[in-house]
């Protein structure tokens, strides 16, 4: 592993340690604003440097390398979150620590990296050249199909208390996030190991981990329990970047070594 990502991995400990300490300290108290703010803090720091990351390893491509598309793709998703996270984080600040309402306008840049991700994927299946096998399309729309009927389960009863546009947008998110888990294991299907393909395993890991989030998440919210799992679902946002991170320094080392030998 490259120095690079080990001081990736020691960043994201380091931060997610501060949030756990801080969320344990806090809890069912007044000060839990100071967490909620240090969350909105560690979302936009984890999303921004995991997008600047990838822009990084985007550069070390040429120009008619559709790997660095899909760098490209994948840091623009993360940027437009992190911009999401920004709108998301004021909200406190100026209503006595309260966390954002739902809808916010937040939510159209959250809802944004799902594409992004998935013009990422395409991108990167294209330089790849390998045709996803016939178990990967079936193991594909089985798990759209799947997640789905799964998230729009879990939240029907939350339904009945959203007004028209919150619905919109949850089954927005629903939809996205069923689309992005299904191009997932797709592609998952078509990476038979080696070196090259080793840092796309972390990025699948990473957004596999960013669609039992943002589910979970819909869920807790729509039934207005959005801080029942505490700091353990908060994390699944910054530790999915952290993966996608690590494989953006991965690639990018990768890529200088084979370059030069």
């Amino acid at each position: 592993m490259s120095r690079d990502s080990l001081l990736v991995i020691v960043t994201w400990v380091f931060l997610c340690t501060i949030a756990i300490l801080l969320w344990a300290l806090t809890i069912n108290s007044q000060q839990a604003v100071f967490y909620t703010h240090y969350f909105n803090f560690l979302q936009i720091i984890t999303s921004m440097g995991a997008a600047f990351l990838c822009y990084r390893t985007m550069k070390i491509f040429g120009p008619v390398d559709k790997t660095g598309t899909a760098w490209a793709f994948l840091g623009l998703g993360l940027l437009f979150w992190s911009f999401g996270a920004i709108l998301d984080g004021f909200y406190p600040f100026n209503h006595q620590g309260k966390e954002a309402p739902f809808p916010w306008y937040a939510d159209f840049c959250f809802l944004m990296l799902a594409p992004f991700v998935v013009m990422a994927l395409i991108s990167f299946k294209r330089n790849l050249k390998v045709n996803i096998p016939l178990q990967g399309w079936i193991a594909a729309i089985l798990v759209f199909f799947g997640a789905f009927s799964f998230a729009f389960w879990i939240n029907a009863k939350g339904f009945q208390e959203l007004s028209n546009i919150a619905f919109m947008i949850t089954m927005a998110y629903i939809l996205f996030d069923s689309v992005l888990l299904a191009i997932t294991v797709a592609t998952d299907s078509m990476l038979i190991g080696g070196l090259i393909n080793r840092p796309w395993k972390f990025a699948l890991a990473g957004l596999f981990i960013f669609y039992l989030g943002d589910v979970l998440y819909t869920f807790f919210r729509n039934v207005d329990q959005a801080n029942v799992a505490g700091v353990m679902l908060d994390l699944t946002w910054p530790i999915a970047f952290g993966l996608i991170a690590i494989a953006a320094t991965m690639a990018r080392t990768l890529y200088k070594t084979l370059a030069f030998d």
